[in-house]
């Protein structure tokens, strides 16, 4: 499966949407609460991207999984284990956060939890919310690896998240993990696969569409935001998301995508930098005085950057790259 740089491009665009949305809070208000939507491409993407790698890479099951774990986990409870014990050693940087042990092993292994900071349904580090909707995904998508045919598979993952979406429809009790996982927002994930489906199967449409899709997305980005419209989620950001996402597939499919190499480089930093972002801003808005508006906006998008990209240089990456299977050598035979 070759790369495609305008997924590896729509990565760098969400995680500076998020880091802009967070960043806007010491600044601008709401003026760009767009930039929230990055999540809603990265659902996009996920999904989609684990369709095509599934078709064009086959794995077992286990093997998938495995790669979801050492791809996500080492860097998640990196920033995690970092937080809390900054947290535990200078409280006086976190006056908000009120730490528990079960609600950072809660964390650690993606179970969603009641913070006992503000009684929302978010981890220790807030970003990791995400997180938890991802690895439900993964586990979800190694379930249905066991199906040998891909149509069945494709059957099996739409009405799973399908029943998921109508129990939380019905479903009135406070369960942390029932709601969380029966939120609308996980049909985006099904929405990226059935553009992989598309890819797959050659039914991509012609580039010209590419372009009406993506401009249509764009546009309806910028009417939810001006709106203020962003409930409920999964229509607000998440239908633009994905004609974002199939827009700029469906060029690429069709025509050469040109290589900006600071931008695959943020593409490839992108999970790094969305984990890492918010304590950079938040060690930001300790000197905010010393900042008007857009400097500290600036600031905190060029910081964000910077230490997300040394995260994943330093950290991220080494410990994939340790904790990927070998492959295994063959042993010769006896006559050999």
């Amino acid at each position: 499966m070759p790369r495609l740089l305008s997924i590896q491009y729509l990565r760098a665009f969400a995680a500076f949407g998020v880091v802009a949305f967070h960043a806007q809070g010491f600044t601008y208000g709401r003026a760009l609460v767009i930039g929230s939507a990055g999540v809603d491409i990265f659902f996009v993407v996920s999904g989609f991207v684990m369709w095509t790698v599934s078709v064009y890479r086959p794995q077992t099951p286990a093997e998938f999984f495995v790669n979801r774990l050492i791809r996500i986990v080492p860097m998640y409870w990196f920033v995690t284990l970092s937080f809390v014990a900054a947290a535990i050693v200078l409280p006086t940087l976190f006056p908000r956060l009120v730490v528990s042990a079960t609600h950072t092993l809660a964390s650690l292994f993606f179970v969603p939890m009641r913070s006992p900071s503000n009684g929302e349904i978010w981890p220790v580090v807030v970003p990791g919310w995400t997180l938890n909707c991802e690895m439900f995904f993964y586990a979800v998508f190694a379930l249905a690896l066991f199906l040998t045919s891909t149509t069945t598979r494709l059957v099996f993952l739409a009405m799973t998240f399908f029943v998921l979406i109508l129990v939380g429809r019905i479903y009135t009790g406070d369960n942390p993990a029932i709601t969380f996982y029966t939120d609308p927002i996980m049909l985006e994930f099904p929405s990226g696969i059935l553009l992989g489906r598309a890819l797959e199967q050659d039914r991509l449409p012609q580039l010209r569409w590419g372009y009406v899709l993506l401009v249509a997305g764009a546009l309806l980005f910028a009417v939810s935001a001006w709106l203020d419209v962003s409930s409920p989620r999964v229509l607000a950001w998440g239908i633009p998301a994905f004609l974002v996402v199939a827009g700029a597939v469906i060029i690429e499919k069709n025509r050469s995508v040109p290589l900006v190499p600071a931008l695959a480089l943020l593409g490839d930093a992108s999970y790094s930098i969305y984990l890492t972002h918010t304590l950079t801003i938040s060690a930001i808005g300790k000197f905010k005085a010393y900042f008007n508006a857009p400097t500290f906006f600036v600031a905190s998008l060029t910081l964000s950057a910077l230490i997300g990209i040394a995260a994943w240089r330093l950290v991220e990456r080494p410990f994939a790259e340790f904790l990927k299977p070998r492959p295994r050598l063959r042993q010769p035979h006896l006559a050999e």
